[in-house]
């Protein structure tokens, strides 16, 4: 969430490659069959691509660039433009959909299937899936108040 978000800098996006390598390397310990299928639900917190003028940047823009930390940590880290900055909250926010990409798992719904599942409009919770499973349906059910 936002607060954990400004702590980006600090090697939180290292920790959101390894979370997710963690949780597909106990599947590749206990699968018994090659044709036994992964399944990782949760909310990333993000949606699954970083657009000029999207959600995620709008979202660096008004909470996060400008928070005391952020710049503390960009200083003492190094990065020394608003560019290098943001790059790093990119690298921050997409980790979880790059390292399931890199590993070739893939996602079993998009927005355009099932519409947002934040308050702000956007899909924020997300299925990754090993091998060519495709999905028949996807419904949202909510279970707190949005």
């Amino acid at each position: 969430g936002r607060f954990e978000d400004q702590y980006f800098v600090q090697k939180l996006a290292q920790e959101r490659h390894q979370q997710v390598e963690r949780c597909i390397a106990i599947f590749e310990r206990e699968r018994e069959r090659p044709d036994d299928v992964g399944i990782l639900v949760g909310d990333f917190n993000a949606v699954d691509e970083y657009k000029e003028h999207g959600a995620m940047q709008s979202y660096y823009k008004f909470a996060i660039a400008s928070a005391p930390g952020v710049q503390a940590d960009a200083e003492k880290s190094g990065l020394n433009s608003a560019e290098q900055i943001e790059d790093a909250f990119k690298a921050y926010m997409l980790a979880p959909f790059t390292t399931l990409l890199r590993k070739q798992w893939s996602f079993a719904y998009g927005q355009e299937d099932v519409g947002p599942t934040s308050a702000f409009g956007h899909l924020i919770d997300h299925m990754a899936i090993t091998g060519n499973v495709k999905c028949k349906e996807a419904k949202v059910k909510h279970f707190t108040n949005q």
